[in-house]
């Protein structure tokens, strides 16, 4: 059971204010949890979505499972000595760099399987895929560095608005700054004061004229915070489902509110002198089940 007190000065209703609480809530939980009578406000139970106040007491009777829609197991793709590969999948935080309201991360949760294992990258919330762990302490710091020098060469699979690309395959150089207070990132052609440099390469692997959409192969060659998602959104090609870059009428047509992004693919190019050289002739990829068909085509159909 979880006690909040509700902080927000403005009126919100019982079900929007437990969907701003917990994203990965599904509404239809919300509806079952409020016809069992598992949400009391002000110690009176209910069954109605009725508007809430300030200092309202929630007292919520719903599973940590349910609350932040954990995963039954956790999906290992690869393991050796040295190296997990599991894959996240939507909802979930990676870990609890930015975690403000001590809900389960993935991190917790694989380190119930694997109890000394540490997490060497993240994902945003709503982002799916391969999350790489190291088992040791020299592959820690290995894999770490390997994603500075850029021996770790990461590809994703985004499924973006919009048909018609004047280059189906383009590396864009651009500079992000992300505005702190409010988690968002914006792109600059230009080195404006605070901006990092961001290289993004896509290729266009599949378009459907009729709904407006296309499915893109994504390489980046620089890791910063959203930067496929602002970059996307920077060439009018923003990710479906995505709340904070998308568009909401786009979002709305295709019924998905989470964004179609699938961390899909790792390899590597180690120095011979390095303790994981021998994961250069590794491709650990993503099976397609994982992000394929999304909106009713096949990930295998490339124009």
């Amino acid at each position: 059971m979880k006690s909040i007190i509700v902080k927000k000065a403005q009126k919100m209703q019982l079900i929007n204010y437990l969907e701003s609480l917990f994203p990965a809530l599904t509404r239809g939980s919300i509806y079952k949890a409020l016809r069992n009578k598992d949400i009391r406000v002000n110690d009176v139970k209910t069954n109605k979505n009725i508007m809430l106040k300030e200092g309202d007491k929630l007292d919520i009777y719903i599973t940590d499972e349910i609350l932040y829609n954990l995963p039954n197991k956790i999906e290992t793709i690869y393991e050796d000595d040295n190296i997990l590969v599991v894959y996240k999948p939507q909802g979930i935080l990676s870990n609890n760099t930015d975690n403000k309201t001590n809900e389960p991360t993935f991190d917790d949760l694989v380190k119930k399987k694997y109890p000394t294992v540490k997490i060497c990258h993240r994902l945003d919330r709503n982002t799916a895929g391969l999350i790489i762990f190291a088992k040791n302490d020299k592959a820690y710091k290995e894999i770490l560095n390997g994603f500075k020098e850029k021996y770790i060469k990461k590809e994703y699979i985004a499924y973006v608005c919009g048909s018609k690309f004047i280059k189906k395959h383009e590396i864009l150089e651009k500079y992000i700054l992300k505005d702190e207070k409010e988690g968002y990132s914006k792109i600059f052609d230009t080195n404006i004061k605070g901006s990092q440099k961001i290289i993004t390469e896509y290729e266009v692997i599949y378009t459907d004229t009729k709904l407006d959409y296309s499915i893109l192969k994504i390489t980046i060659h620089t890791g910063k915070t959203h930067q496929i998602r602002a970059q996307l959104k920077a060439i009018n090609h923003s990710i479906i489902g995505d709340s904070k870059y998308g568009v909401n009428e786009i979002n709305k047509k295709f019924k998905i509110y989470k964004q179609l992004l699938f961390a899909v693919n790792y390899s590597f190019n180690f120095k011979e002198n390095s303790y994981l050289y021998y994961l250069n002739n590794k491709n650990i990829h993503l099976n397609e089940n994982y992000f394929s068909n999304k909106l009713g085509s096949d990930i295998s159909e490339k124009n």
